[in-house]
């Protein structure tokens, strides 16, 4: 009993110096990564014709509700060359007829390259308003058949798949597509910065002021979303290790997505199945490549609002990823994979997955050891603040470094983060092991997505 308790603390402290570690690495690398864009020469991407042209690819299944305002934004961009694809995954409310109304669709016959298998399409459509758009119409499959649909249907060779509740910086795409002709040779994977816009202001399809909501629960995913980009991201990028390009920020060679079969239908964590599965393909045949993230290209999405949508898909997020620790087991601590089989699965897997079995354990063990008299009192206590300080620190480092970028300038918003790192360690995080456990345990209710339940960000503006 003695032995477990303290090895529980001792995982904990582990996995807090483990993303330390990331925190540092990241640190340095945003720091690279200014100076680059403080002297990237961005203004002859925008007039050279020899700047790649990308195809934005939407997945969209009753978005009705934020289509128009995520194509807005996505229309303004700051891009010689791009092109807007929304594939309507059958929605069964008014998604497609408010796309058609507003940007003055009409059915085409254009050429349909079937590279990657997707449910049948029922009509393609194109626009007459000025924006390059074209709509997929089709049976549904689900998000990873959606955009499966619209990679066949893209006419660019590097493809920006995303969803239909986000709004684009301006400077998104240049950014990003900055880190492909630097390296366009092994550049085949970019990653950007996912944040959430619950209180901001939006104004059509444009972010006018951000910042932090009064509410808990958005803010705590705030937090959370500043920890996971901001300070392990870079980290991984600098090792050529990311383990995830976002769903919902994701940048491909389409000739790559095509050679490793497209998204899998149906899987829950399709964003990481298809970065691991692109990089094993790589690196089993030797390619010389990289997958890279840029924290300058930003998105801006929608999150849960309420615990019951929060539980819904922290629950489908992990069995997604279940599934991608059992297909990829084969990669954990193998040299062949070279950074990312020796770094940075293993410590996803380790500090990710294992995570909340072992802390669940540990809310039983570490308190009946201490009542039994197998934990010296003074020792734990010191173990645990050790352990709750760290991960703090690494909070806090993910606020320093979110503050080069800029996006929350108030004494309110900064002091609202701080708080939220220190409360969520009583309560919140201990909400999110229980859903996780709860998917792993499995039965009704852990198989399906779920109903996002949007409000559109336009109705998000200003929400408190």
């Amino acid at each position: 009993m003695s032995w477990v308790g303290y090895a529980t603390v001792a995982y904990f402290i582990a996995m807090q110096a483990y993303l330390l570690f990331l925190a540092l690495v990241s640190a340095a690398a945003l720091r690279r990564n200014h100076h680059l864009r403080r002297y990237g020469r961005v203004g002859e991407m925008l007039s050279s014709r020899t700047t790649p042209p990308v195809s934005i690819i939407i997945a969209a299944y009753n978005e009705e509700a934020g289509i128009v305002d995520a194509v807005r934004s996505m229309s303004i961009v700051r891009y010689p060359r791009f092109e807007i694809v929304v594939v309507n995954d059958g929605s069964n409310d008014g998604t497609l007829g408010a796309l058609i109304e507003t940007f003055q669709l009409e059915q085409v016959r254009i050429p349909y390259r079937p590279d990657l298998e997707s449910a049948p399409v029922r009509a393609i459509y194109r626009g007459r308003s000025g924006v390059d758009i074209t709509v997929i119409d089709k049976e549904n499959g689900g998000r990873a058949d959606a955009l499966n649909a619209g990679i066949n249907a893209a006419r660019y060779p590097y493809v920006f798949c995303t969803d239909a509740d986000v709004v684009l910086d301006p400077d998104c795409l240049v950014h990003s597509m900055q880190r492909v002709v630097e390296d366009r040779a092994r550049t085949v994977g970019v990653g950007g910065n996912v944040r959430p816009l619950n209180g901001s202001r939006v104004q059509l399809g444009h972010i006018i002021e951000a910042s932090v909501p009064k509410r808990l629960v958005p803010r705590m995913q705030i937090l959370e979303y500043i920890r996971n980009f901001l300070a392990s991201r870079p980290g991984w990028s600098w090792m050529n290790a990311v383990p995830i390009v976002s769903g919902a920020f994701g940048i491909w060679k389409r000739s790559v997505i095509v050679e490793v079969g497209g998204l899998t239908e149906g899987h829950m964590g399709e964003d990481m199945d298809l970065t691991m599965r692109i990089h094993r393909h790589l690196l089993d045949r030797g390619v010389p490549y990289r997958i890279v993230y840029e924290p300058a290209a930003v998105i801006w999405t929608e999150v849960p609002d309420n615990l019951r949508v929060l539980r819904r898909q922290r629950i489908r997020w992990h069995r997604g990823l279940m599934r991608v620790v059992s297909d990829f087991r084969g990669m954990t601590f193998n040299p062949r994979y070279r950074q990312m089989g020796m770094i940075a699965w293993p410590g996803f897997v380790l500090f990710e997955y294992l995570a909340p079995m072992i802390e669940f354990v540990g809310w039983f063990v570490v308190p009946t050891a201490w009542l039994l008299g197998a934990l010296d009192t003074t020792a734990l206590i010191w173990l645990l603040l050790i352990a709750l300080g760290m991960g703090l620190l690494n909070s806090l480092i993910a606020l320093v470094l979110d503050e080069s970028f800029g996006f929350f300038n108030s004494p309110a918003d900064t002091s609202r983060l701080i708080a939220v790192a220190v409360i969520e360690n009583f309560g919140l995080r201990q909400m999110t092991v229980l859903w996780r456990i709860r998917a792993m345990l499995g039965g009704k209710g852990t198989r399906s997505w779920g109903n996002m339940e949007r409000r559109g960000v336009t109705n998000l503006a200003g929400q408190q």
